[in-house]
């Protein structure tokens, strides 16, 4: 096993010595593709994980952070101690109150109900990479940004939002199976083995290793978790849906319904403000008994088997649809309101969509003739002239066309099979 990822990157461009990849036997050399990396993302998996995160942005397209306004509006008013901006230690302090408010907020997000229920969106995922750390909640900015005011009271605004990025950053590369140690650094920081048990459902991964950035937190709170068994990713009771709605939303349905059937107003306020495991009769956090034993390999939601031209097609319309978001995103501050909520509302019908389709849900078909129509309108009515000539534009306003009439064909046929079932 390579513990150290500069090895694993040296051997990508030939950087290694003769006397350490020579062998004497054909049995004894690694197998240095498999140690590579791992297999790329499956189409269903890596969509949901990105479509989450797009969601997640929604918000930005219309408020600015809720977090960092929030953040100045608390220093404007209640600030105590003026540390300079450019003092060294300022920023070190910046970054350690960063890490620990993070501790503290992704904790709760696991302990208290009403937090899990937007948390538990970054948890969905049966798999572990990259795309995973996208998979973001579009409910949890607006409980989060309460946990970092404590540090309005002395850390400039500019400090913190310095620091809130580099958290966020760094948070990305450790969603990888790729990297297994990195040695001695394992003891302070937060890394891809110690975020990998945290991902775990696995009983002994349960509830551990919240740290951002560093993980001394853990250690010094008594929730640190080596990983030692094989992690099984995902949640305690597993999506059986691609959709990014559902993903986002389906705790929260549980919660509510658990909410309403509760007796008493005591029972009531636990299901919200206790830990998702909690029951009547139960410790705060419920009983670790009571989460199912699972050991690797575990088998993972797949959902229905599509062709490969069903996710060719979902990942090019997909594709095209974050080109329109990022073309969004930054001409939002010229259009008004109500134009950026309907391209929203069309953005957020798209994933849907889409996840339908890698769903097979019955109505799939008609959603994307539906979906193809409405941008075909849309288009030709903002400007009768498109696709006359070779833009990017009109080819994509053409490629639509070619989409709707498949999906007129395809609708067609599911409901002539359909009538004559009847008949």
């Amino acid at each position: 096993m390579v513990n150290f990822p500069a090895e694993r990157l040296r051997r990508l461009f030939y950087f290694v010595s003769p006397n350490e990849t020579s062998f004497e036997k054909l049995e004894d050399v690694p197998k240095y593709v498999d140690e590579a990396g791992k297999p790329l993302p499956r189409f269903n998996d890596g969509f949901s994980s990105v479509a989450n995160g797009i969601l997640s942005l929604m918000h930005g397209l219309l408020f600015r952070s809720i977090e960092l306004s929030t953040y100045v509006w608390f220093y404007e008013r209640f600030n105590l101690i003026q540390l300079p901006w450019n003092n060294p230690w300022t920023w070190i302090l910046g970054m350690v109150g960063v890490d620990f408010c993070y501790y503290w907020v992704h904790r709760l997000g696991h302990e208290v109900n009403i937090i899990w229920a937007a948390h538990q969106t970054h948890h969905s995922s049966e798999d572990y990479n990259l795309t995973t750390a996208l998979r973001q909640s579009c409910i949890l900015k607006y409980i989060s940004w309460m946990f970092y005011l404590p540090m309005a009271l002395c850390v400039p605004p500019s400090i913190f939002l310095v620091h809130a990025q580099f958290s966020l950053l760094y948070q990305f590369w450790i969603h990888t199976e790729t990297i297994k140690s990195i040695g001695p650094l394992e003891w302070i920081l937060n890394t891809p083995s110690h975020h990998r048990a945290h991902h775990g459902r696995n009983r002994q991964y349960i509830d551990k290793n919240y740290g951002g950035t560093l993980i001394i937190f853990d250690r010094l709170f008594g929730t640190f978790e080596a990983e030692k068994e094989e992690v099984v990713y995902g949640l305690v009771h597993p999506l059986d849906s691609w959709g990014p709605i559902h993903s986002q939303i389906c705790h929260l349905q549980y919660m509510m319904k658990t909410f309403m059937e509760s007796q008493g107003i005591k029972n009531k306020l636990s299901v919200i403000f206790k830990g998702p495991g909690w029951t009547p009769g139960k410790p705060r956090l419920g009983m670790k008994e009571d989460i199912p034993m699972v050991s690797a390999p575990m088998p993972k939601f797949e959902g229905p088997m599509l062709p490969t031209w069903m996710n060719v097609y979902i990942w090019v319309h997909f594709g095209l649809l974050i080109v329109g978001y990022d073309v969004l995103a930054h001409r939002d501050q010229s259009m008004n309101a109500f134009s950026v909520v309907c391209y929203i509302l069309y953005i957020i019908y798209c994933l849907e969509v889409f996840g339908a389709l890698f769903d097979a849900r019955m109505m799939a078909s008609y959603m994307e003739l539906f979906r193809c129509l409405c941008f075909i309108i849309v288009c030709k009515a903002r400007s009768p002239s498109i696709g006359v000539s070779l833009t990017f534009t009109s080819i994509v306003y053409w490629i639509y066309i070619g989409s709707a009439i498949l999906w007129g064909y395809l609708t067609f046929n599911q409901y002539t099979t359909k009538i004559k079932k009847v008949l």
